[in-house]
């Protein structure tokens, strides 16, 4: 680096960095620590503050070093590895952890910081206002909880249908010392339990099971199922839905469906009637258990689509059609009436394909 700065800061070569050293701080030091650090820094070797001549590469280090330090998880990596591990990616519990790469923006660091570019804003403001410990939460002694850490928990119809229980490998940073100041991350398992029936939506909350710190309240970790999408079935509430294919011959004239439930049982249901459109056939108690009731049941509801022929010919046109001549007698003349209507407009569809 070539700064004509007398700060030595601006003149660290840029290989094995001690970011501990270039906040002036020790490895001891909590989240307020850092970021007085930073601030105290910041301000005074900022590009246009007096004497510094534009130099960036000390001002870039410093955001760099209150980058990683600020953030939990690369400070543990760092604090283990050091930078070398930290910029190459090291093998962690769950994966390889990517390698860091800082943006190389270190006014976007300090405009998220202080909301400003100007560097004596933060200065103008003390002197006009000058804020006392009390103001800050810390400094009152309040602890701020952290927004909750939410998570999508799929399952399955078949873990739906049956309940039982989950484990969940979750990674958190945990006081590691008596003075609750250091952390590391450390695997906790979390068990899940899950009830019969269970609905979409739900809830589970672990209170404060998220990253512990000496200046905040632990996160809550929250769970909210998910069904996974089934094969066959698709749920709505308590109930299951299957979509059956029927050819024309089959929705006039009759069909048995075979069903294979998610508790691994086989039955079969007989179709008698015609199969329009909006046709629905519902078996009572074959669906999900009631997440209040586990030994009640809701409904298996078989929804159909019918698919009619492409193409007849005029032959097949004529069989179809003599299909619904019935012949007049005298004890089926009502029957005959309705049947016929009913032959006509299914003729006059079939004329139309």
């Amino acid at each position: 680096m070539s700064c004509n700065n007398n700060n030595n800061i601006c003149n660290c070569d840029n290989t094995g960095l001690d970011y501990y050293g270039i906040l002036s701080l020790n490895r001891n030091s909590n989240d307020l620590d850092i970021k007085k650090a930073f601030r105290r820094l910041a301000i005074s070797h900022h590009p246009k503050a007096k004497g510094n001549n534009g130099c960036f590469e000390g001002f870039s280090l410093i955001a760099e070093a209150y980058d990683v330090l600020s953030d939990p998880l690369k400070r543990a990596v760092y604090d283990q590895y050091g930078e070398e591990g930290l910029k190459h990616g090291v093998p962690g519990p769950n994966g390889f952890i990517e390698p860091y790469v800082y943006h190389g923006e270190p006014m976007k660091t300090y405009r998220e910081f202080f909301a400003t570019e100007n560097p004596y804003a933060d200065l103008l403001d003390h002197l006009t206002r000058p804020q006392t410990l009390l103001e800050f939460s810390e400094g009152r002694g309040i602890k701020i909880k952290d927004q909750p850490v939410i998570n999508k928990l799929q399952l399955s119809l078949q873990e739906v249908y049956f309940g039982g229980t989950k484990k969940m490998k979750i990674q958190r940073l945990v006081f590691v010392d008596c003075t609750k100041m250091k952390t590391e991350i450390k695997e906790d398992i979390l068990t899940i339990p899950i009830k019969p029936g269970i609905l979409t939506g739900t809830k589970m909350i672990y209170p404060e099971m998220g990253d512990q710190s000496s200046t905040k309240i632990s996160a809550d970790i929250i769970f909210i199922v998910e069904d996974r999408p089934h094969e066959t079935f698709q749920r709505k509430h308590s109930d299951l839905h299957m979509i059956v294919n029927v050819f024309l011959k089959e929705a006039l004239t009759g069909i048995t469906i075979t069903v294979n439930t998610i508790d691994d049982r086989i039955f079969r249901v007989p179709i008698t009637s015609i199969i329009t459109p909006d046709y629905r056939k519902i078996i009572k108690g074959e669906g999900l258990p009631l997440p209040d009731n586990p030994k009640e049941k809701g409904n298996l509801i078989l929804n159909f689509h019918v698919e009619f022929p492409i193409y007849l010919s005029i032959i097949s046109k004529d069989y179809v059609h003599k299909a619904f001549e019935l012949l007049i007698t005298s004890d089926t003349i009502e029957n005959t009436e309705y049947l016929h209507r009913y032959g006509v407009q299914r003729y006059k569809m079939w004329n139309m394909l």
